[in-house]
Formats: structure tokens, sequence, C-alpha cells
């Protein structure tokens, strides 16, 4: 909120000082004010001063239209420095009632700024909104500790400037990242939030894959033509280089939020992180992708984990409420956990089996589920283009892990049951955890090593 202490301040520093903080910097009217300049980068350029000046005369013509006396004797004595024994002789009042109606007159200003403010922040957060695709859920469960997590790393000016959400496919990873970033938008953390997707595939609620032929995967041109887009910089006559410019200059110049959904393969790092290295700082980037990036000490990499059982029933009747599937709603808990024993906490899987419950018995639909029978689409929209990458060893592994229940192996028990030299099962854990295939647990002084129920329920028939 701006105060009056806040206006006086504002005031003070019109023609620029040195002062630790400006206390207009972060209000969505300065940001308008930016946008409306032929240049997008003039105002930038002129640094918090320029900005303070700007919003001060805009507010200050409003009050030239209400209290034009007022908005004078604020101009004369911040904009033209004189001093109130001057003005006093000039309007032939008292020094007294000089300062009484410069307070007046700066509360007067303080409304105006509050009610502009309001108004810019509002058409902004409008504008932002319409960025990101409609949102697929309308409640998230069990995601109270990850959302958390992710909005502080953002919201910190000094940490990490790349983060990753990580996970198998089905988690909620584009999910939580559109949750966070509908959050930002109703904060003051960034002065411009930019969405772009990589994805290609997505399930329908009976597990029907789709594939959205006819997009190109996200190369880095590709990338810069909808940063371009959506920050106003396209212009069909400018050289790519000439527009890549103006995009690195303007995440450069204002803190924005890029998300970047679905980066699915390692070519896709390959091409784009190195990229964004070097256009972070003030900006962030806020990346969804299956591989986690333990190897990258620049980027805060946080793995998205299946839902606990409460979490996952909780999920199962929130799906029942939505589509008022009656029978499922009044179930008990002990027959709702009996879906979480097959497909454990993938809330993707949960909704398929809510969807396909609708039209056959609910252990029809789990028995299916379990022989993967008319579940192809599923698995393979999770797993089949990670499986086709492993090798025979990281398969083995994969399936030693079968047995190894909730609570996992260590590393020196699962090496023992795979029968592996030692060196190929570190190789393949690697590997597997970096495609989010196994699930890492345990304590700093001993991992324990563990796959999600769906995972299982793969590994299991592609071996059989």
């Amino acid at each position: 909120m701006i105060n009056p202490d806040d206006v006086w301040e504002a005031l003070r520093l019109w023609h620029g000082a040195e002062t630790e903080k400006w206390p207009l910097a972060r209000l969505r009217l300065g940001l308008q004010l930016d946008q409306e300049q032929a240049e997008f980068a003039s105002l930038a350029q002129g640094g918090p001063a320029a900005h303070n000046r700007a919003i001060l005369n805009r507010a200050l013509e409003v009050l030239r239209m209400r209290a034009p006396s007022a908005e004078d004797l604020l101009r004369q004595r911040f904009e033209h420095l004189r001093d109130v024994l001057d003005l006093a002789h000039a309007l032939n009042i008292t020094e007294s009632s000089i300062y009484y109606r410069q307070r007046v007159a700066v509360n007067s200003l303080t409304e105006i700024i509050v009610g502009l403010e309001e108004k810019a922040s509002s058409d902004w957060q409008e504008r932002m909104e319409a960025r990101l695709e409609l949102p697929t859920y309308t409640t998230l469960v069990g995601v109270e500790q990850p959302y958390s997590t992710i909005l502080e790393v953002l919201s910190d000016e000094t940490a990490q400037f790349i983060v990753s959400i990580d996970g198998l496919g089905g988690l909620g990873k584009t999910a939580l990242a559109d949750k966070v970033t509908r959050k930002v938008i109703h904060t003051t953390y960034f002065d411009e939030i930019a969405w772009v997707t990589a994805k290609q595939t997505h399930l329908s609620t009976l597990g029907r894959l789709k594939v959205e032929s006819g997009k190109p995967a996200l190369t880095f041109p590709l990338l810069i033509d909808r940063l371009a887009e959506q920050f106003e910089l396209n212009q069909d006559d400018r050289p790519r280089l000439e527009q890549q410019r103006l995009v690195k200059q303007f995440l450069q110049q204002r803190r924005c939020l890029v998300v970047i959904d679905n980066l699915e393969t390692m070519a896709d790092y390959d091409i784009l992180l190195p990229e964004l290295k070097r256009w972070q700082r003030p900006s962030k980037f806020l990346l969804t992708s299956r591989l986690r990036l333990l190897d990258e000490l620049d980027v805060f990499s946080f793995s998205l984990q299946e839902l606990p059982r409460q979490a996952a029933v909780e999920l199962m009747r929130l799906e029942a409420g939505r589509t008022n599937f009656m029978a499922l709603l009044q179930a008990g808990d002990e027959e709702l956990s009996q879906i979480y024993d097959v497909v454990g906490g993938n809330p993707l899987a949960i909704k398929l089996v809510v969807g396909q419950s609708r039209f056959y018995s609910l252990p029809q639909v789990l028995q299916r589920f379990s022989n993967q029978q008319q579940q192809g689409d599923l698995f393979q929209y999770i797993y089949l283009e990670a499986w086709e990458s492993l090798s025979d060893a990281a398969k083995t592994v994969l399936l030693t892990l079968t047995e190894a229940g909730e609570s996992g192996f260590n590393f020196e028990h699962l090496h023992t049951v795979s029968g592996l030299p030692e060196e190929e099962v570190q190789q393949a854990l690697e590997k597997l955890i970096t495609l989010s295939l196994v699930d890492l647990g345990g304590s700093l002084m001993e991992r324990r090593y563990r796959l999600h129920r769906l995972t299982e329920i793969f590994i299991l028939n592609m071996f059989a």
C-alpha cells in the first residue's frame, strides 16, 4: 500500500538522489507508463529516478484537474525547488499555511496514486493471465510443500534464477507451475510473465493419447519468437538477430518470469539451457520436465513425488464431485484405497481410473490397469520414450527394484540382488534417477531406491 510518507519521499527524490529505497519502484503504474513510451527501453534506461518522476507527473496531471492550486504548489516545491518562505511571500500567506496546504496536497496525490495503481495492477494481472493456458484443474491436493518451496525460491531476488520442477508424466508438474504462476501474478515479484510450452501430447480423461500435430519442437528461435510476441516486441520486418537482442535486453532490464513447460529431452536442455543462463538476472526461468537437472549446480531442481494415500483419496473424491459421480463419491475410504494400491499416487492415473469407472466396475478397471489392458496410451505417454533409451543393465536394475516395495533397497542390496557389476549399477541408477524412473529417498547416510507403483506395473508387464 502507498501512504503519504511514501509519496512525500518520492517528491523529495524528484531530481534523483542516493537512496536505498525508491518508494514507488514496484508499482504496476510505472510499468504501464513504461509501456506507453515509443521505445520500450526509454524509461528503463532512465533508471528509478525517471520512473519516479513519470509516476508523479501522471498523478499530478490528475490532481491538476481536481485541484489546480494543489498541483501547482507541489510542482513549485519539488520540481522547481522553491523554498517555503519564497512561496509564502509570493502567495501572501504564512509559512504554516504553506505547510498545511502542502500536507493536504500530498494526501490528495496519495489517493490519486492509489487509484491509478489499482487500475494499472488489475489491467496488468488480466494481461498476464491471458498469456497462460486455461488451467486443467479446479483444486490441487497434496502440493502444499512443493508450492511453498517453489514460490519461496522465485520470490527471493538473490536465489537461483533457473528453477526446474521434474518428475514422471502425470504427476502434475504443469498444474503446479500454473498454480505458482497465478499466485506470482498477484504479487509484485516480477514485472512480466511469459508462458511457453513444448508439450505435444496429452491424455483425455478416458486415457486416449492426443498428439498436437503440426507443432514443431521448441527450438531457440521459436522460443525467441514466442517471447517477442508475448512481450509485444514482435515485428515481422525485424531481422532475427535484432529481435533476439531486444528480447535479451527486455529480460535484463525487467524482472521477468518465463515459464517453459514440458522440456522433455536432453536435446532440449543442450540447446536452451546455455542461453537461459546468459539471460538470467534479474529475470528467472521456471521449467517443467521429466528430466532431473541434478548435475546443474546453478539450477534449483525440485522433484515432484506422487501423492500420499490420504491426498490421493481426496483427489478421487474431488474428481467424483466435479463430474457428479455419486457412486464413487459415496464410496468408503477402503474401496477408494483399492485404486491407490494399484496405481499409486499418480494424479493422471487416478483421474483415468475415476473416468473409466463411470462405464465399468471398479474391479474390472483396476484389473485392466494391472495387466495394461486398454492402457497402452497411458504407459506410452509416461514411459515409452524413456524405456527405449535404457541399456539392458538399466532395465535389469528396474526389474530388481520391483521387489523393493515402498521401503526401497539401499545400494548394497540392489547391487547384490541385481547380479550386475557395481559400476554398471551406479551408471544405471544415475540414468534412471535423471529420467525420474527411480525415486531417491532415505537419508544422507543411507540412500534408498524405489519405484512408483505405476512404474512397477509397467516394468512387470514389459518383462512378462
